[in-house]
């Protein structure tokens, strides 16, 4: 059964720590990804024990898979090798019994202008991924801890192309904030535009931090939400060693709080283990919260959400990405000729405003190809195809 099928009937229970487990077992080698291949049975040894503590989705080895992030620990060129690797291991273990999710987590680098790279080089990254998983058995993609909406939009696409279902997680702070920015309901909007099915958070805080946001993603996006903190907030030791407070007894009272603020999927992130997966497994498999009707739509940029009838009010108009920072104070989106912009400019120009876009013009395949990159939801004037295409609202 799809995973969008069984988000419709209960609450799910994922996995724990993967890569924090390894290093605790002694296997604290650069490039925990290529156990998959070296060592497969100590993946299958980890995925057994989760499985038998009763989660419902075992996530395959392949955080750090990636070709740059693999480039950069010497392993080029290995990125579908191990991803096929991972996700076989996985579906060895969980059969017919779980869910499989290919894991893809960031990749180190950032898409121009933040950084140097294209959105079809990073794409292209996730790309080879999510088809090498999608060919081994996967079921979906657990995008994960995410810290840039960009890149992670990049990798839903992906993901979806390969004929992939995708949760997309972000890691974010105690305020809701992605590292370049976003805020999580412009997370939620851009990704629900996106084709995700699921959306959340996980890592870098324990259960307590993120309540709040998971209750601020209920109210703007109808997608479940998946939540797998860490085991509280991780302490460094005197001799340079991460440990993680949160007891397996913690770690489910925190998650109570939790699913009452509209949780669909949970699980654990670093410092998790199978103990606070079994302690988890009593709040699973009940009814999924009633998701919010949604009478209002969303705009989203790449940091801010707006209610899209307050956005569109007073458009501006401009020519120019560096117009943006001479745009009336007043100005509630700015409009955009899409026969004026390239790819390349509109993402020049989403970093320099936090306002919407509003985009008008050009040919279904010029807006097509700006929608594709755009890190948010815009709106577009006419050519409802080309805006359904990626998720924007047609005005």
């Amino acid at each position: 059964m799809k995973l969008s099928e069984l988000l419709k009937q209960k609450i799910l229970l994922s996995d724990g720590s993967m890569g924090a487990l390894l290093a605790s077992m002694g296997y604290k080698d650069s490039c925990p990804d290529a156990l998959s291949v070296t060592h497969p049975e100590v993946i299958r040894g980890i995925h057994r024990s989760y499985l038998d503590a009763g989660a419902d989705i075992v996530i395959a080895n392949s955080f750090g898979s990636a070709e740059p992030v693999l480039s950069h620990k010497g392993y080029a060129g290995k990125s579908a090798e191990f991803t096929r690797a991972a996700v076989k291991n996985a579906r060895a273990e969980a059969g017919s019994a779980a869910l499989v999710a290919v894991d893809m987590g960031p990749t180190g680098e950032f898409i121009y202008p933040v950084g140097a790279h294209s959105f079809e080089d990073v794409y292209g990254w996730f790309f080879v991924q999510a088809q090498a998983a999608k060919e081994a058995g996967a079921d979906f993609a657990y995008i994960e801890t995410q810290t840039d909406l960009a890149e992670c939009r990049a990798a839903c696409l992906a993901a979806r192309d390969a004929g992939l279902e995708a949760i997309a997680s972000f890691s974010v702070s105690a305020k809701g904030r992605t590292l370049t920015g976003a805020s999580v309901e412009a997370c939620g909007v851009s990704l629900e535009a996106a084709g995700a099915t699921a959306v959340g958070f996980n890592c870098s805080v324990g259960p307590n931090e993120l309540v709040e946001c998971t209750r601020r993603l209920f109210c703007v996006t109808s997608l479940p939400i998946a939540v797998q903190p860490n085991a509280g907030l991780p302490v460094m030791g005197a001799d340079g060693s991460v440990s993680y407070p949160f007891t397996p007894e913690e770690m489910e009272n925190g998650m109570h709080l939790i699913l009452q603020a509209g949780a669909s999927l949970i699980g654990g992130c670093c410092g998790t283990t199978p103990e606070h997966i079994r302690r988890l497994k009593p709040l699973s498999g009940g009814p999924v919260p009633e998701t919010p009707k949604k009478e209002t739509e969303y705009l989203a940029s790449a940091r801010q959400c707006f209610k899209a009838e307050e956005a569109l009010s007073c458009p501006e108009d401009i020519g120019d990405p560096e117009d943006a920072y001479d745009a009336d104070e007043d100005s509630t989106c700015l409009r955009v000729d899409a026969s004026a912009f390239t790819p390349k400019m509109l993402l020049e120009l989403s970093s320099y405003t936090s306002l919407p876009l509003l985009l008008h013009g050009g040919s279904a395949d010029q807006l097509r190809a700006l929608l594709r990159v755009y890190p948010g939801r815009a709106a577009v004037e006419g050519q409802p195809e080309a805006a359904r295409a990626f998720g924007a609202l047609s005005v």
